[in-house]
């Protein structure tokens, strides 16, 4: 997600993809503590998240893309989804509203790069926007090829992600989470689609996504046939 500094709004630009959700939770962009870059703001974004767990607030997320914006203090509603539920080879290979799940896991390897001594958070987060919208990142454009935020660093670790999320167990994307917006409000969105932020751990207020109660429910049914059948033996 950007943030064109030089606009009194100051708008964040990112790009999203979208699986149909039955939750709604409220995302609210607060802020931006990230360094500017090329005239626009990186990782973390700052947020209030609002759900049937209550608020949680100054939450910090990453864009996953570059080529949408949203403003400060706008609202939307999202739903979660669990990258680790993807992590599997048809998850992977599944689209999401024009997205492969593979871009998902790659996006969430380098998520988990931030604040390590792998790369820069503008470096890291400049390789997650490639991800998702490579032809915007590695167009011909001084500003972001090579001169700008997506530099040799940048380029090396969006080459890494592929080779990274391929070798790792869906264990190891567990606690993260990519917070998909519901297009189906009034909002007119950007280019016609929303945003899509991504958060680790969940934060207390999200509801659970929708394939988390059905197991849940699923346990829970099988649990009390069983002991119904204990009973009958009793």
């Amino acid at each position: 997600m950007r943030i064109k500094s030089a606009l009194a709004i100051l708008s964040l630009s990112l790009a999203c993809v979208l699986p149909r959700a039955s939750f709604a939770d409220t995302l609210t962009l607060t802020g931006a503590t990230g360094s500017v870059v090329d005239g626009v703001y990186v990782y973390p974004y700052v947020f209030t998240i609002t759900g049937p767990g209550g608020t949680n607030t100054n939450v910090t997320l990453s864009c996953l893309n570059f080529d949408r914006e949203v403003s400060f203090g706008e609202s939307w509603t999202v739903s979660p989804l669990s990258i680790s539920a993807i992590d599997t080879s048809a998850g992977r290979s599944a689209m999401y509203d024009g997205e492969s799940g593979l871009s998902y896991v790659e996006d969430a390897w380098l998520f988990n790069q931030y604040n390590t001594s792998v790369a820069t958070n503008s470096e890291i987060q400049y390789a997650i926007w490639s991800i998702m919208d490579p032809g915007t990142i590695n167009a011909s454009n001084s500003s972001y090829n090579n001169a700008g935020g997506f530099d040799a660093t940048a380029q090396h670790l969006a080459a890494q992600a592929a080779t990274m999320a391929a070798a790792l167990p869906a264990s190891y994307f567990a606690n993260d989470i990519a917070l998909l917006p519901d297009p189906t409000g009034s909002r007119t969105w950007t280019n016609g689609q929303p945003q899509i932020f991504m958060v680790d751990p969940m934060p207390s207020s999200i509801a659970p996504e929708p394939s988390s109660l059905i197991l849940l429910g699923t346990g829970l049914a099988g649990t009390f046939a069983a002991a119904r059948r204990r009973l009958r033996k009793a």
